[in-house]
């Protein structure tokens, strides 16, 4: 198929909205159905088809208790996407400059693009009044939902699977006011009994005596960097090449996903202390809960994290070793803008844990201790406005070190750059920990990023980065220390008020262990180079305000030079949104995608249920569509369902192992309601 008129029909009919203008957010922003466009490319970076829902109950938390602008403090704006350290500064400029914000539209008042800023957090953040009191009195909300796929997997046909086909999730949030909030949580997947789902809750108290804020039940922990403590996921490279590469964590914080293995469970208690002007934050923890693993009564080799219980071999793992955590953090901040923080936690297993690689974690008791600081500088040259100096160095027991420093420089006006060094050694073990960098162990890898954000015009911007990473080891992959190099470029343009373009290139060169046969059929596993590219085309067109197409095209080459191997693949999607009344939506998406194997496979990332993660991996041959809607049947009752169909040529199956499907047919159905009170 010719890329060319793929292109041309993309443009014209439809296609990527990556432009944030107001036009462009009216169906977003109707009920709640779609990320902002910003948020939604970070959200496609995440390339797994893993259900962790964990980023997106962030986002929608921070979307339905806006912060106050008038009392948020500066970790707390830190807190919301796609921010730098710069704007959250000119965000409390502006504050003292004006004394208090009447309208959230202030923001708009900014300097350096911001109209362009309030666009980005006009969901997140919110102006109390007498009118509109945010987060004041009591609320609840209940989510249930039900998936269920249609065609049934070779689990259930030979009763592998001990339960039903069905997938079920039930949520119930509560809230009086900011200082008591209360959830629980229960999630069974397809194949597993009632009984083996997913139990989870907390209690959370706010401003009471000299504590700040105390948990109970389930949280996580957001700590410097996330080289001793973060939770398990986080946003990583991608279109937004600086905004994204500096952590701030909000240290405790109650847990409201369904992710089954990165938490704790017990208790977390915070407290402020006001050293004239400046701060000092303490956090400390106790956690005791039962983690799965691979292994006997004796000993385990590995944790089990993929949370499905459905077959005898994992039920065995279920719950068979116990963690007992203690830690506490401590934060201390300046009226200057410097803050200093120490993190610190011990853990001990009831089952010891033997590794079955070198540099492995192994014992029955884990440790990690770790310093971070970040400084904000204004007033070097009058053309830099701000640089922000951050970093953090970590060691874990075995006297193993991943240390990790970075800047984010404003150049000029509506040019931004980052860059940062990592280091994390083979033998550092945090189990908790989640670090900037190509891998998501925060281990064995040494790299250098440079990123940039570049507005070039009110309706040009671009963003890039070079990132070369290393690990000095083997890894699970490849059996020699390995490196390799990633470029991304994306431009966004709106040529018109209605029409956004995204164009994007991707070049990523690893090293990858592959096997070739001689001319005598003799195999030899080699360490080449495998270099992928990408080119994507998105466009956007907001035809009214009921309507919005959108469509892309993207096309991947792979190559293995030295083994002489090579593969293509492209992917095309259509998709309309329509909002016909104010209590209803709906979207309808066609895909059809042609690659040489699952090597070659794209991503495509789409809308679904309120809470749910869905970015399947299409290779092969074929075509899938979906249809999504919205109701609001009343104010206070939202109905969704969603239908899906995936379609392969030339497959017998589909799938693999007890999740196999007869034919070439992958279809789902999905229901949600909600219902709040207030």
């Amino acid at each position: 198929m010719s890329l060319t008129p793929c292109v041309f029909s993309a443009i014209l009919l439809c296609a990527g909205g990556t432009a944030s203008t107001v036009n462009a957010q009216i169906l977003q922003d109707s009920l709640g159905m779609y990320p902002a466009g910003d948020v939604e490319e970070l959200l496609e970076q995440i390339e797994t088809e893993a259900e962790n829902s964990e980023l997106l109950d962030r986002l929608e938390w921070l979307q339905e208790h806006p912060l106050d602008l008038n009392t948020a403090s500066r970790e707390e704006l830190a807190s919301l996407p796609l921010l730098t350290p710069d704007e959250i500064e000119r965000i409390i400029n502006l504050r003292a400059r004006l004394k208090r914000f009447t309208t959230v539209d202030q923001i708009g008042l900014v300097e350096e693009e911001g109209q362009e800023l309030l666009s980005r957090i006009r969901k997140y953040v919110a102006v109390a009044n007498l009118e509109n009191n945010i987060n004041k009195g009591f609320s609840s909300t209940l989510r249930s939902r039900v998936v269920r796929d249609v065609q049934q997997r070779k689990g259930f046909q030979n009763g592998s699977f001990a339960g039903s086909p069905l997938k079920s999730y039930s949520r119930l949030s509560v809230r009086q006011s900011d200082n008591l909030q209360g959830g629980a949580l229960f999630e069974k997947d397809a194949g597993e009994k009632t009984g083996s789902g997913f139990i989870s809750g907390y209690l959370a108290f706010r401003d009471v005596s000299f504590v700040s804020q105390a948990i109970l039940g389930d949280y996580i922990v957001e700590a410097g960097q996330g080289l001793v403590l973060w939770r398990a996921s986080a946003f990583g490279k991608g279109s937004e090449a600086v905004s994204v590469v500096k952590k701030s964590g909000a240290a405790a914080q109650p847990y409201r996903s369904s992710d089954e293995f990165n938490f704790m469970r017990g208790v977390a208690v915070a407290s402020g202390i006001e050293l004239g002007e400046d701060k000092l934050n303490v956090t400390a923890f106790y956690s005791r809960r039962a983690l799965s693993a691979s292994g006997d009564d004796v000993a385990v080799s590995s944790f089990y994290r993929d949370g499905l219980f459905r077959t005898e071999s994992e039920l065995r793992r279920k719950s068979n070793v116990d963690e007992r955590m203690i830690g506490g953090r401590l934060r201390f901040s300046t009226v200057e803008n410097l803050a200093v923080g120490a993190t610190a936690y011990q853990s001990s297993f009831s089952k010891p844990v033997v590794a079955n690689r070198l540099f492995e974690f192994e014992g029955t008791s884990a440790s990690v201790f770790g310093v971070d600081a970040e400084m904000h500088l204004g007033w070097l040259t009058p053309k830099l406005s701000q640089i922000t100096l951050f970093g953090e160095l970590a060691r874990s027991q075995n006297s193993a070190f991943a240390g990790i420093v970075g800047s984010i420089l404003n150049l000029t006006r509506g040019t931004r750059v980052a860059l940062i060094y990592r280091d994390y050694s083979p033998r550092f073990h945090s189990l908790h920990a989640s670090g900037f960098g190509e891998r998501s162990d925060t281990k064995n890898e040494r790299g250098f990023y440079f990123g940039a954000e570049i507005r070039v015009t009110p309706s040009i911007y671009v963003s890039g980065y070079i990132d070369h990473f290393k690990s000095p080891w083997r890894t699970f992959d490849n059996p020699l220390p390995a490196s390799g190099r990633d470029i991304f470029v994306q431009a966004n343009v709106k040529p018109l008020n209605r029409l956004a373009l995204s164009l994007r290139y991707t070049n990523k060169t690893t090293e990858s262990r592959q096997v070739s046969v001689d001319e005598f059929l003799r195999e030899t596993r080699l360490l080449v180079d495998r270099q992928q590219q990408k080119i994507r085309v998105t466009a956007s067109f907001q035809a009214s305000k009921q309507v919005r197409l959108r469509g892309r095209i993207e096309t991947t080459i792979i190559d293995y030079d030295l083994i002489k191997r090579h593969e293509r693949g492209w992917l095309f999607f259509q998709d309309i949104q329509y909002l016909p009344q104010p209590a209803f939506a709906a979207e309808a998406r066609l895909i059809f995608f042609h690659t040489d194997s699952y090597d070659s496979r794209l991503y495509e990332y789409e809308s679904d249920l309120r809470g749910v993660f869905s970015n399947p991996a299409m290779f092969g041959k074929g075509r899938r569509w979906y249809v999504l809607l919205r109701w609001n049947i009343l104010p206070k009752i939202h109905f969704s369902a969603k239908y899906s169909e995936t379609q392969k040529e030339g497959v017998k199956t589909i799938g693999s192992g007890l999740t196999e499907i007869d034919g070439n047919l992958d279809n789902r159905i999905s229901v949600q309601m909600e219902v709040s009170l207030d």
